[in-house]
């Protein structure tokens, strides 16, 4: 026999919806979070392949070293993407709606990252198309989703923190 199992009062079912309105995190925007932390991951693998690459070229078949400026400007803007990635990920676990705001200007800002890496011929035209693919498309997602609206509907000002001050 079977005893009946207690739920936990922390735990939240997939049809509950969260106290302040908002929708738990499901369907295409769990589908969006697994891409965007497989395009931080792999922007952690190419900042540092491109450093032991720069340190040493031969490594990748090539016979000078990349300039400095390029160098400099990927390590830092691919850092950027990866460091605003795990900003997001606080945001949208938190469900703020200031996420929105902020996921779109992430896809924005590697688009803008796209082209520069462009400009110091660190990607072709054809990568810089192929790699804008999928921030065109979570763009479009993050900014014409219900979903996405119903999940991020918390405040991010102190009166909606528990741990904030009333006065200060």
């Amino acid at each position: 026999m079977r005893r009946p199992e207690k739920q936990s009062s922390t735990h939240i079912s997939a049809v509950q919806v969260l106290e302040d309105g908002a929708e738990p995190i499901r369907g295409w925007l769990i589908v969006y979070l697994v891409v965007l932390a497989g395009l931080a991951a792999h922007g952690l693998e190419l900042t540092i392949a491109s450093l032991i690459i720069g340190a040493n070229p031969s490594l990748a078949g090539l016979t000078s070293f990349v300039p400095a400026p390029a160098l400099a400007f990927y390590v830092v803007s691919n850092t950027l993407l990866i460091l605003y990635a795990a900003l997001l990920f606080r945001l949208m676990l938190r469900r703020r709606r200031v996420a929105i705001a902020h996921n779109v200007l992430y896809n924005v800002l590697s688009l803008f990252f796209l082209v520069g890496w462009n400009a110091f011929n660190m990607k072709s035209t054809l990568g810089v198309a192929i790699d804008a693919a999928p921030n065109l498309l979570m763009a479009a997602y993050i900014l014409r989703s219900k979903r996405v609206r119903r999940t991020f509907r918390g405040s991010v000002g102190p009166e909606k923190r528990p741990d904030a001050l009333s006065s200060v």
